[in-house]
């Protein structure tokens, strides 16, 4: 008994006194099996992945191919049409986008601002509304998601929704990325005079020259919009 005893002891010392590359090369030993597995499993998951990439960018870019064919339909030519030869034209490139307008991304978000557009040329200010933001959507945080909305606010005006227009308008100003912002500031600063907002308003015309942007067309604007607020007592 006590023979075996030191011999299992003398085992456990021997164990522990193997070197790093020894111990490393037995757990492999042990477990090649179960590592081989996860290499193989690792590298299908890597080939799949690439596959899944490289099949979704050509639906992607297929889509986007067809998209560009319909809006070319619509354009081709264009100026020498009469206006019912233009509306059958629109009529036929909407419903050629409705396959598209209900998908993910910048599939989704090309083909409505496409249909947005469509519906602007037809007058159809609230399905141009509604496209506009359903593209918008589809893009968040992007510089699409303020270009819709800022469009999606003009269609607002149009069916005289002012405050709905004035949010989306101070939405979009907000966006510190979007090149257009001091004219959606200009633009908020519009609706609140016309709804006898003239403290808000001269806020408004005052926040476009705090981009700091040279040349801005829209802040000399807004200086003028304040001077005639100032001058009719508006505001102080």
């Amino acid at each position: 008994m006590d023979g075996n005893v030191v011999k299992m002891k003398g085992a456990k010392t021997e164990k522990k006194n193997l070197t790093g590359e020894q111990k490393l090369g037995e757990f492999l030993g042990k477990n090649r099996k179960a590592l081989l597995g996860l290499l193989i499993a690792a590298v299908a998951a890597i080939a799949g992945y690439v596959i899944f990439f490289n099949v979704s960018t050509s639906i992607v870019k297929k889509s986007l191919d067809k998209i560009e064919v319909i809006e070319y339909s619509l354009t081709k030519d264009a100026a020498a049409l009469d206006e019912s030869a233009l509306e059958s034209r629109r009529d036929t490139a909407l419903a050629n986008l409705g396959p598209y307008l209900d998908k993910g991304g910048i599939v989704g978000a090309r083909a409505n601002m496409l249909a947005a557009d469509i519906y602007g040329q037809k007058k159809n200010w609230q399905s141009s509304k509604d496209a506009w933001l359903k593209a918008a959507s589809k893009r968040k945080g992007s510089y699409i998601e303020s270009l819709c909305n800022f469009n999606a606010a003009a269609s607002c005006e149009e069916l005289g929704q002012a405050d709905e227009a004035l949010a989306l308008y101070e939405k979009v100003a907000a966006d510190k990325n979007f090149v257009n912002r001091s004219r959606a500031c200009f633009a908020a600063g519009r609706i609140k005079e016309g709804k006898g907002d003239f403290e808000g308003a001269k806020a408004s015309y005052e926040q476009i020259a705090s981009f700091g942007l040279s040349n801005d067309e829209w802040n000399d604007l807004a200086k003028t919009r304040i001077l005639e607020l100032k001058k009719n007592g508006s505001v102080k």
